[in-house]
């Protein structure tokens, strides 16, 4: 590959991850939203921009049984239940802690994919797990001593979305071995798990609360550059880079995420950084680094802020 395009897909890469950290501040900055309603709003723009681009780029293509299969299962997975856990989540905790948890992505797939998948889990990438996990737990567990606070329920649903993003990640494998694009995957999920999302939205709350959303021009401009910019765009340069650099080298990028997302925390939030950030992320980017697989790694990008598979997500 020419140095100037690797600098160029380098580029496009930081500038991804440099949103995606945005993103977590942003879907925090949104948490006065009911969760579903904001994961459904966020989700159909999404799809308003990744379905014209697929279709326009891969033409009409025929989708097997088995392929809406996997579709919908990364659907209800990674974007459905993924994003009503973060926005759920992340009005009980920080934007920091969020951004910590959700860079877990890449040890806890794999992790799972030793017993789902059958891949081997080396010393390497076991001691890689336990210190990303154990960098967490280090701003988790100091959060508060006497018990379970508000922020610590925050963190729990955030990990818990985490995990939905995970599964649907290696669902994304799964389908990408049965030679369904990756990209298809991910433009086709968007669209379904839209619909889904308002359907359940329209059954979890009353009529006032669609009548009273909030109409303030800066509001829907973090909306959509949310679901523009982070979850639409943003897959795609995450989704060009695996294309072009492979996955392994695509997800070292993920470790900068935590860190942009704690900077914007505290510029655009006033979110406290505190010495066990600074040194939670050091474990995270040194856990994920030992811990990064050499082989095929799901190529699926995150929707929240999900983060990528390597997320996403997280997406």
């Amino acid at each position: 590959m020419p140095a100037n395009k690797e600098k160029w897909i380098y580029l496009i890469l930081t500038l991804v991850i440099t949103i995606w950290g945005l993103n977590v501040v942003m879907v925090k900055y949104l948490s006065f939203f009911p969760p579903i309603l904001i994961a459904a709003i966020r989700m159909s723009i999404a799809a308003l921009v990744l379905i014209p681009i697929i279709v326009w780029k891969q033409g009409k293509t025929k989708i097997t049984p088995k392929a809406w299969f996997y579709i919908s299962g990364v659907a209800l997975t990674s974007i459905t239940l993924h994003q009503i856990l973060l926005a759920w989540g992340v009005k009980e905790t920080t934007a920091g802690n969020t951004s910590l948890i959700l860079t877990l992505n890449p040890l806890t797939t794999a992790l799972l994919a030793v017993p789902l998948l059958g891949e081997k889990l080396t010393l390497r990438k076991g001691v890689g797990v336990v210190l990303g996990f154990g960098g967490v737990l280090l701003v988790v567990a100091t959060r508060n001593s006497g018990g379970l606070s508000s922020g610590s329920w925050g963190d729990i649903l955030i990990f818990a979305s985490m995990l939905m993003y995970v599964f649907g990640g290696l669902i994304v494998r799964k389908a990408t071995s049965q030679d369904i694009p990756a990209l298809t995957v991910t433009a086709y999920s968007h669209g379904i798990a839209a619909v889904v999302l308002w359907i359940t939205a329209a059954l979890s709350y009353p009529g006032e609360v669609f009548t009273s959303i909030d109409t303030r021009p800066f509001t829907w401009l973090v909306i959509c550059t949310s679901g523009i910019l982070a979850t639409g765009l943003g897959t795609l340069g995450w989704n060009y880079g695996i294309g072009q650099l492979g996955a392994s080298r695509t997800a070292v990028f993920m470790n900068g995420m935590p860190l942009a997302s704690l900077i914007f925390a505290a510029v655009l939030l006033g979110e406290e950084l505190q010495i066990l950030h600074g040194i939670a992320f050091v474990l995270i980017v040194l856990g994920v680094y030992l811990g990064s697989q050499k082989g095929k790694q799901p190529n699926i990008a995150p929707a929240i802020p999900t983060v990528p598979a390597q997320k996403n997500i997280q997406s």
